[in-house]
């Protein structure tokens, strides 16, 4: 890696980090595109080298949501028991899967929920979803998010969302998640050699103001245009990224 590619990804790591922050994903959703698209990375490497970074700038995010009160504890209580197998599963299962099939299950997955998210809108708080549908929600997200090498915000966001969750509260319990589901796919995914540890630390050095930067706006911006940002960002970088695979 030459030094003008490593300040490159590091800036690459300040968009994704703030874009995280804001949205609530852990970042690597996001990067793994960027790196696909600009960068022409391999695509394992594209999907796990953002992971320990994602890690990263999620602590950052979530100590300012936990500080403002925008994280259900409960609820992470709750998914954390069937979030982590799901996550080591899923991650597991990519041993035996092509790498250009995962991109394009990623390219789907992002059109799918920005289109579900952005046809949804707010209403009034609902009661709390029963425990079973929590616990099977979080294997499901546990086991995507390890499949896809990401930590899962993309999908807990709009389900929380759907649920009734107020947009801000869903963001700040989704950073708390995220931090659960990255760990069991960091460590299978090193274990597999997925991981370029170069890439990571230049991601992860934009990625730590990026985030602290980005979680700071949602907290200050209003809950409807938050949403309408949400929704419109997440479904055109899904479309694009989505072109990209199938013309690619």
């Amino acid at each position: 890696m030459t030094l003008l590619s490593f300040v490159l990804f590091v800036l690459t790591g300040v968009l994704v980090g703030f874009l995280g922050g804001m949205f609530g994903f852990g970042g690597s959703s996001i990067s793994t595109p960027i790196l696909r698209v600009l960068f022409l990375v391999p695509p394992y490497f594209a999907l796990a080298s953002p992971l320990p970074m994602t890690l990263l700038s999620a602590s950052i995010a979530t100590k300012k949501y936990m500080k403002e009160g925008f994280v259900d504890w409960q609820l992470v209580r709750d998914m954390m028991i069937v979030v982590i197998p799901g996550s080591f599963l899923g991650a597991y299962l990519t041993r035996y899967i092509d790498g250009k099939l995962l991109m394009l299950l990623t390219a789907i997955f992002l059109v799918y929920v920005s289109v579900r998210f952005i046809a949804s809108r707010e209403e009034n708080k609902r009661k709390r979803a029963s425990l079973y549908l929590v616990l099977l929600l979080g294997f499901l997200i546990g086991l995507v998010s390890g499949m896809l090498a990401n930590g899962g915000g993309i999908l807990i966001v709009p389900l929380l969302v759907l649920l009734g969750e107020e947009i801000k509260r869903a963001i700040g319990t989704s950073m708390a998640l995220v931090l659960i589901v990255a760990i069991p796919s960091i460590l299978v995914h090193w274990y597999l050699g997925h991981i370029d540890w170069l890439l990571t630390l230049a991601l992860s050095l934009g990625a730590l103001p990026g985030a602290y930067l980005g979680s700071c706006i949602t907290i200050r911006i209003e809950k409807e245009n938050l949403r309408r940002l949400y929704g419109a960002f997440l479904l055109l970088f899904s479309l694009y990224f989505a072109l990209f695979e199938i013309i690619g």
